[in-house]
């Protein structure tokens, strides 16, 4: 249901309970067009509650309201598997993780969601055959729900995934998995087969892929092998603690102050002085000569230069670090 976090966000903000109703219409259409009318008194029942709280301005309410995206979806997923499928399914609205009361991007205290998490889900998979577990989302002492930030989706994946052991940890994404460079800006990104945690999570944040900062850190010692594909693909990009020490990913971000940053993104690179020897010629060429090693995997140039002088110092790194992922 893309883009409905971003209107409840606005319904909040500007206390419009009309875009509240828009949010909630796309549940409910969708649940119409699935065929899933039952479900459609319950979600207007819950677009009603929830038109009482946009006037308020507690932080926590604001949690609340913006996590109902995932829980909406959740439900309608349920009922696709369920009554549509007949497959055993069950939503799973608390997916388990313990926050702090940080509203609007508030850490997981993770011995208290590990020991929950690994109580609960073994004995509803003895039950079901599928859980749909929301993302985005945790739960406070005080039994408040707390939003984990924009890409918490991902975060809790991984947060799982680790805490249950699990073998395998799949993302699905537009372009299948992780490339080279970003292909509104090189012409010829390559997707990258392997990558090793360490690189996968200076990539997140770093701002590559829009991963949740967070994403992949709890996965840098544990054994479960991720892939990022698409759901139309064969292949993709697989995430594992094998590391091969080669530049691999060109990044490009906006900072708040309105500067650029360009990451060069491999295992160990920050490291070896040949690599951000090279790195140093390229963005020197390009009139850029402040590099910044982030890390032992990230080198970076802050730009403050025009964005077509930031785009061909992009290019030229692309090119050189297609030298070696093909």
């Amino acid at each position: 249901m893309k883009g409905v976090t971003d209107l409840l966000i606005k319904a909040f903000d500007e206390h419009s309970p009309e875009i509240l109703g828009e949010a909630v219409s796309l549940y409910i259409d969708e649940a119409v067009d699935l065929g899933l009318n039952p479900y459609v008194r319950f979600l207007e029942l819950i677009g009603e509650e929830l038109r009482r709280f946009v006037n308020l301005n507690e932080p926590w309410i604001r949690d609340y309201v913006i996590i109902h995206g995932e829980l909406l979806s959740s439900m309608l997923i349920e009922g696709v598997l369920n009554d549509i499928l007949g497959i055993r399914a069950k939503a799973v609205y608390d997916p388990g993780l313990v926050t702090n009361q940080g509203w609007g991007g508030a850490e997981v205290i993770h011995e208290l969601s590990r020991g929950r998490v690994r109580a609960m889900y073994p004995g509803l998979l003895r039950k079901y055959d599928v859980l749909v577990v929301p993302g985005f989302l945790g739960v406070t002492l005080d039994g408040r729900y707390s939003s984990l930030g924009r890409g918490g989706s991902d975060y809790t994946a991984s947060l799982l995934a680790s805490y249950l052991n699990a073998s395998r940890l799949t993302f699905y994404t537009d372009s299948g998995g992780l490339l080279s460079g970003d292909p509104s800006i090189v012409n010829d990104p390559v997707l990258i087969r392997d990558v090793c945690y360490e690189e996968a999570h200076a990539a997140s944040i770093v701002g590559v892929k829009r991963f949740h900062p967070r994403t992949f850190e709890p996965l840098l010692r544990s054994r479960v092998l991720t892939l990022i594909t698409s759901p139309w693909a064969e292949g993709g990009t697989y995430v594992s603690n094998r590391c091969v020490e080669t530049p691999k990913i060109v990044g490009l971000g906006a900072m708040r102050d309105g500067s650029y940053r360009v990451s060069v993104i491999g295992y160990g690179i920050a490291r070896n002085e040949d690599f951000v020897s090279e790195i140093r010629d390229i963005s020197s060429s390009h009139g850029f000569r402040d590099l910044i090693r982030e890390g032992d995997h990230v080198v970076s140039i802050i730009s403050n230069g025009k964005n077509e002088d930031v785009t061909r110092l992009v290019k030229e790194l692309h090119g050189w670090v297609r030298k070696w992922v093909g």
